[in-house]
């Protein structure tokens, strides 16, 4: 039996077990979009907080693509009547595993996101791994991929992002 609703984590995360998560493999979430258009303010904000000096960004007009994973982030806070449920949907795989990290990432950019973007996110649930035991602790690697389109339905990425959920030794 899953428990869904016992986060302590703070993250939203849902628990079960290795087959329930593995019924979540194909599995993709409703388009959802993102909270903001992209902006020039935001573009310099992710450039200071990455420590990224690519004049590209901080003088041009381009966009970093990792900037496109924070778009499918909730901001710290939104007024109760535009508050939504729907942060990373790695997370609403049911899996044991209290702790995540990010293994790897990788962007497939079809064009470079730009300034008045107001970006789509779709989420699939690509693997789960066996159960793996690491230095961190024992879990399995979940694999999703994002779509990215703007407002358009113009394709702009495709990110395959690797997550290791686990729990440390006990």
């Amino acid at each position: 039996m899953s428990s869904h609703t016992n986060d302590v984590t703070g993250l939203g995360m849902a628990f079960g077990t290795l087959e329930e998560g593995r019924s979540w493999v194909g599995r993709r979430s409703e388009p959802k979009q993102a909270w903001f258009p992209i902006d020039r303010s935001m573009i310099l904000y992710y450039c200071s907080l990455v420590e990224d000096a690519n004049p590209r960004y901080w003088e041009g007009d381009e966009c970093p693509p990792g900037l496109l994973m924070t778009l499918g982030m909730n901001p710290q806070w939104a007024p109760a009547h535009l508050h939504r449920e729907d942060g990373l949907f790695a997370l609403n795989v049911p899996l044991p595993g209290h702790h995540i990290i990010n293994a790897s990432t990788t962007t497939e950019l079809e064009r470079r996101p730009r300034v008045g973007d107001h970006v789509w996110i779709v989420e699939e649930i690509v693997s789960l791994s066996d159960e793996k035991t690491t230095r961190l602790g024992t879990g399995v690697f979940i694999t999703s991929l994002t779509t990215y389109t703007d407002q358009h339905g113009e394709n702009i990425a495709r990110n395959t992002n690797v997550l290791f959920r686990y729990d440390t030794a006990q």
